[in-house]
C-alpha cells in the first residue's frame, strides 16, 4: 500500500481529511510523507502522519486542548496507562500545554490502522481526564466562534479572523524590531575570522593524522565536512553581529569556504612532506598555496570534493543553524477535499 492510500484510509478509520500537502511535523530534520491527517476526535483536534529523518520511518500522533497547566501528570498518566508500551513498542511522549504529541519509529511495514485508532482512544481518554475538550469558541480569545480548523504554521487550532489578524499584526511588529536591531558587522568578522582559523586548522591537522601518513583517503568525509565547519562559525558570527540576516550569512558562506580550504591547504601540506620525505616549512606551505587549485582539481574525486565545498556552503542559509527566523504566521483553512486556502500572508523573515 503506498502512502497516499494509507493516508486516505487512516482519514477514514478515525473520520479525518487527509490533507496532502501540509508543513505539519516538518522540520529541518524531518519530514512527513505525503502530508497528515487532520480532524475532531470527541471534541479534541487531532493531527496524524508519517514521517521520514534520514532513513528512519516514523509515526507521529498529535492531540490538542484548550491551554492547561497539565503537563506532568498527563505525560506520567500516558506512559503509565496498562497495555500503552505494547503499542509499537517504544514511543517519545511529549506533552506541552496545549497538547500533547506520541511518536515512534517503525522498519518496512506501516503501523496498522486499527492500532492507531485504538492508540488515538486511548490518549484522547487519558487527555479527557484533564483537560476539556474544545468549546466551538476561538481558542485565542474565547469569545468569537470557531468552528472550522485552521492551521497555524501547520499546527491545527480553532483561531477567529479578528485574533488571526492580531496575531500577525503583533508577530508583524516583533519582525520589525528584530530588523531594525543594530548590527556589529566589524565584531561578526572578527569573530568568523577567529572561527573560521580555528576550525578550519582543526580539521587540517585532524585529517592528516587520519591520513597523511597512510596513503588513505576518504572522499565522503572531505565532501561533506564543510557541514560542521560551518557550525561554530555561523554560531560565531551571529552572536557576534546580534541577529542573523542576509550580511551574516554572506559573511559565513564565505568564511566557511575559506576555512575549509585553509584546513586543506594543511592537509596537501602534510601529504607533500611525507611523499617528499621533507620537514615542514612555511615556504612548503607557500608552493601548496600556489598549486593549490592543481591539488583540488587533481582528478575526479578531488574536483568533486571541490564541488561539494562550494555547494555546501552556498546552502548555508538554509541551513538550521543559519537560516533567518521567521515571525508572522501562516494561516490556512483545509477544505474539505484536502486542499488548503490561505488566510493570511506567509511569515516573514529579517532581510
Amino acid at each position: 500500500m503506498n502512502v497516499a492510500t494509507y493516508m486516505s484510509q487512516l482519514a477514514q478509520q478515525v473520520g479525518g481529511i487527509y490533507v496532502p500537502k501540509c508543513t505539519t511535523f516538518k522540520s529541518h530534520y524531518q519530514s512527513t510523507m505525503k502530508g497528515a491527517v487532520f480532524g475532531a476526535y470527541k471534541g479534541y483536534l487531532v493531527a496524524l502522519a508519517l514521517t521520514q529523518a534520514g532513513r528512519t520511518s516514523g509515526f507521529v500522533m498529535l492531540v490538542r486542548y484548550p491551554k492547561a497547566p497539565i503537563v506532568p501528570p498527563l505525560q506520567e498518566a500516558l506512559k503509565n496507562r496498562p497495555g500503552f508500551s505494547s503499542f509499537f513498542g517504544k514511543k517519545a511522549v511529549k506533552a506541552a500545554v496545549d497538547g500533547v504529541s506520541i511518536s515512534w519509529t517503525y522498519v518496512m511495514t506501516k503501523p496498522k490502522l486499527e492500532e492507531i485508532a485504538s492508540l488515538l482512544d486511548a490518549v484522547v481518554e487519558e487527555v479527557s481526564k484533564v483537560a476539556q475538550p474544545f468549546s466551538g469558541k476561538c481558542e485565542d480569545c474565547g469569545a468569537a466562534e470557531a468552528r472550522e480548523i485552521t492551521l497555524m504554521n501547520g499546527i491545527p487550532g480553532y483561531h477567529c479572523p479578528a485574533c488571526q489578524m492580531r496575531t500577525a499584526e503583533e508577530k508583524q511588529r516583533e519582525a520589525d524590531e528584530y530588523r531594525s536591531k543594530d548590527a556589529n558587522y566589524f565584531l561578526g568578522v572578527i569573530a568568523g575570522l577567529v572561527a573560521a582559523a580555528i576550525t578550519g586548522s582543526a580539521w587540517g591537522w585532524l585529517i592528516s593524522l587520519m591520513e597523511a601518513d597512510s596513503g588513505k583517503w576518504s572522499p565522503k568525509l572531505h565532501a561533506v565536512i564543510a557541514f560542521a565547519v560551518s557550525i561554530p562559525i555561523c554560531w560565531l558570527i551571529f552572536k557576534a553581529i546580534g541577529k542573523r540576516d542576509r550580511v551574516g550569512q554572506v559573511l559565513a558562506i564565505v568564511l566557511t569556504l575559506a576555512a575549509k580550504w585553509w584546513g586543506d591547504t594543511i592537509y596537501f601540506t602534510h601529504v607533500v612532506m611525507h611523499v617528499q620525505d621533507v620537514a615542514f616549512s612555511w615556504q612548503l606551505v607557500g608552493s601548496v598555496v600556489r598549486h593549490f587549485w592543481d591539488y583540488k582539481f587533481f582528478d575526479g574525486g578531488y574536483t568533486f570534493v571541490t564541488i561539494c565545498d562550494i555547494v555546501i556552503s552556498a546552502a548555508i542559509p538554509w541551513m538550521p543553524w543559519a537560516s533567518l527566523p521567521k515571525f508572522v504566521p501562516v494561516f490556512q483553512n483545509i477544505n474539505p477535499d484536502g486542499s488548503l486556502s490561505q488566510t493570511l500572508t506567509q511569515g516573514t523573515a529579517p532581510r
